[in-house]
């Protein structure tokens, strides 16, 4: 194929969240986790479509480039996770236009796919940038629940429970503001205890989401201030509530193998169209490498998952079969096959059993 049909060929339409939902129902367990996550784009240029200035994560502030809205799913057993779709985050004069903000575009990304996304998990996991009314209330309400980290400053309220005082007007509903410096446990039953960490839980209202939401309060070591994880789910244990909320970070190694080993950064494309092809290869590809090379192998027999040593592996097989096709060497015979594999093994972490 020459350099105009691969440029032609981006420009064509593919459902790829099709493709991916397929891929996470086939190989996935009974156990999924929606997650959602923005990541920027280096982009430099003028004329590239949706180019502004968003939150760069790694330098802390907001740079000149793109952002795309990375909607993935985390199998729970193998803990690792495939790509959903990436959808580019449009400029923000095209938001202000169209009356959206980031969040609401965040929400409407979500709510495009809502029915696939309930069909394989009750849960979307977000940071606790998305701990907002207007991106979690919407979900809700068509059947989503929702696991977020609240900020250090959360206002949180306990519940009263006491016996209400008769007579006209509204029955007391809350007890006083939560300290986050100093939970009261006796309201807040343990629901986990180690020498690492210990974790209070339980029913509070939160005065962001005007509902009542299920939080727990986890104090790593020492510290005297919990990092608190909410959710809408008021029948989820607190415990298994905090370990879906530790698998939110797969997206973020999805999404890093991406830019390092498949190529997420370096498209050189300005249309529409190209950017939403190559964004969505580029992940896929990581997905389809983790199907082949992980999640096909026994769980017992499972090793780190690495993109690298996939790369170098098919690289060695690429140089290797052209050297051995060119010396015509028979690979039927036992030491010339013991000598190819030794090369394909060739700079690789997990190297191919003999």
């Amino acid at each position: 194929m020459s350099e105009k049909s691969y440029r032609n060929g981006f420009d064509r339409l593919f459902d790829w969240f099709n493709f991916n939902i397929r891929l996470v129902k086939q190989s996935c367990g009974k156990e999924v986790l929606a997650v959602f996550d923005p990541s920027y784009i280096k982009k430099s240029g003028k004329k590239t479509y949706g180019l502004g200035k968003f939150w760069s994560g790694t330098r802390q502030r907001a740079l000149k480039g793109l952002e795309i809205g990375c909607l993935a799913f985390v199998d729970v057993s193998s803990g690792t996770a495939l790509h959903g779709v990436a959808l580019q985050t449009p400029s923000p004069a095209v938001l202000k236009a169209t009356g959206d903000t980031l969040v609401t575009h965040y929400m409407k990304i979500i709510k495009k796919y809502l029915k696939d996304i309930k069909s394989v998990s009750r849960y979307l996991v977000v940071d606790g940038y998305f701990m907002k009314q207007e991106f979690i209330n919407p979900l809700l309400k068509e059947g989503l629940h929702i696991i977020t980290k609240a900020r250090s400053d959360a206002n949180l309220r306990y519940l009263y429970n006491g016996k209400q005082r008769g007579g006209r007007g509204r029955h007391r509903q809350y007890e006083g503001k939560i300290n986050l410096k100093a939970i009261d446990k006796r309201r807040m039953k343990c629901c986990h205890r180690d020498k690492h960490l210990e974790i209070y839980g339980g029913i509070v209202y939160s005065v962001v989401l005007k509902q009542k939401v299920l939080a727990a309060f986890v104090y790593y070591g020492d510290k005297k201030q919990p990092e608190i994880i909410v959710g809408t789910d008021a029948e989820i244990d607190e415990k298994k509530m905090c370990s879906y909320y530790g698998l939110r970070f797969q997206i973020e190694f999805l999404i890093r193998d991406s830019k390092q080993y498949a190529g997420l950064e370096d498209c050189q494309a300005r249309s529409q169209k190209k950017l939403h092809s190559h964004f969505n290869i580029a992940m896929t590809a990581v997905s389809v490498a983790k199907v082949a090379y992980y999640l096909s192998q026994p769980p017992g027999e499972r090793i780190s998952f690495s993109m690298a040593d996939i790369k170098m592996l098919h690289m060695n097989q690429l140089i290797v079969n052209r050297i051995f096709n060119n010396l015509d060497l028979d690979l039927s015979c036992r030491k010339i096959k013991r000598v190819y594999n030794q090369s394909l093994n060739f700079g690789r972490f997990y190297p191919l059993r003999a």
